[in-house]
Order: C-alpha cells, then structure tokens, then sequence
C-alpha cells in the first residue's frame, strides 16, 4: 500500500515516469510493469535480435511516455516486487499501441498463471 500510495503522490503532482524498457517504468523509484503486453527483454536478452527490438521498443516508449496515463491494477501473479498497471494513449491501451508496432506481443496474465513469452530471436 505504501508504494501505491507514493506513486499515485508522484503521477498527482506530474511526475513523468522513467522508461526503464518496452513495458516497464519508475515513478517516485517504484518499478512498475504495465500490463497486456510484452516487449523484448533489454537487460537479459537472448540474443542480439532481441536486444535490437528491446532497444527499439524502449526507444518508442520513451517517445510517447508524456502521452501516457497509468492506472495502476492489482498484478494477476508476482511481479519481482514491481506494482502493475494498465498504459493508455490518446484512450486506446498502450498495449494496442506497442503490439500495431511490431514492439510487443499480446500478454494477457490470469491470477497465478502467464501464457508463454514470445522468442524474440525466431525470425
């Protein structure tokens, strides 16, 4: 509750959120995944494909991030202590927005269980 709460604080007075890859932020510090979809991963990934998509959708994240709204919602598994939430753009899901661009791919959790990651180094 205390880092809903410090985030919530940070967003109310304008803090833009750090980009930190394709579908993760920090607000106030709080690492905060966004949901519906998944990029690439930039720090772990497995193979140079993959770094190269990663650092493209970080790249468009951090163009639009001004034009986001976060709405934080309750994370359906656990989430390595980062908070979750739902991004939008112009009132469309930022997922739609990241997937149309090749950046992401539809990543829908249910409590306590993700689909498979997609393999970013398959052509």
């Amino acid at each position: 509750m205390i880092k809903e709460t410090i985030v919530l604080a940070a967003l109310v007075f304008g803090q833009i959120p750090t980009v930190t890859d394709g579908d993760t932020v920090k607000v106030a510090g709080v690492s905060i995944r966004l949901t519906n979809y998944d990029s690439p991963e930039l720090f772990s990934p497995k193979c140079p494909r993959e770094r190269m998509w990663a650092e493209a959708a970080k790249l468009e994240f951090e163009r639009i991030i001004d034009q986001v709204k976060l709405e934080l919602v309750p994370c359906a598994t656990s989430n390595y202590g980062r908070l979750c939430a739902e991004g939008s753009i112009d009132g469309k899901p930022l997922a739609e927005h990241m997937i149309a661009r090749g950046l992401a791919s539809p990543y829908v959790c249910r409590p306590g269980w993700c689909p498979p990651k997609r393999d970013w180094c398959r052509k």
